[in-house]
């Protein structure tokens, strides 16, 4: 049984107590967002510009959490190309597994081979583990100046990130 499946079996309050003293803390609001530059499975190359990100990072491609939480993404594609904001996920998969997860659901945002977790211990969204780093579902907002505008744990709504988005951009463009 993996440390996952474990974990999973364990009552609310003792998983909590868990995450608490072992997951990472996430990057704070306003802080510099890391630079990365990654691959997707159809051999382009990607990397934060100058425009709006949510990074999205998920543990498995295939798992039905996983592909909820993506198909919530991909629903909301039209509102994010509306903003101007480019959705990128992010796991340690490798290009056949990706092509066969993003085909299968029909994804129009890259999903990024992320070999060894760097780019995910660089946004804290992974343990080290002996064996490979375990991922833990993270998604964070980055604005075109690369400052962390947003992070949580778990499958925020897709919608709520959405809204935050405009109201950060009204905010932006009324210079308060």
């Amino acid at each position: 049984m993996s440390i996952r499946q474990t974990l999973s079996r364990l009552p609310a309050p003792i998983k909590r107590g868990i995450q608490e003293r072992v997951y990472p803390t996430l990057l704070p609001e306003g802080e510099t967002a890391p630079e990365w530059h990654l691959q997707s499975w159809d051999n382009t190359w990607h990397r934060h510009g100058k425009h709006w990100s949510v990074m999205v990072f998920y543990p498995l491609d295939g798992g039905a959490e996983d592909r909820t939480q993506l198909l919530s993404f991909q629903e909301h594609a039209a509102d994010f190309a509306r903003l101007g904001v480019k959705v990128y996920a992010f796991n340690p998969a490798e290009a056949p597994s990706h092509e066969a997860f993003s085909k299968d659901l029909g994804l129009t945002f890259p999903l990024l081979t992320d070999r060894g977790g760097s780019v995910a211990r660089q946004f804290r969204s992974c343990l080290q583990i002996p064996t490979s780093p375990m991922y833990l579902r993270t998604v964070y907002l980055v604005n075109p100046e690369r400052k962390i505008r947003l992070g949580n744990r778990g499958t925020p709504s897709v919608a709520a990130i959405v809204r935050s988005i405009e109201a950060l951009q009204q905010v932006t463009k009324s210079g308060m």
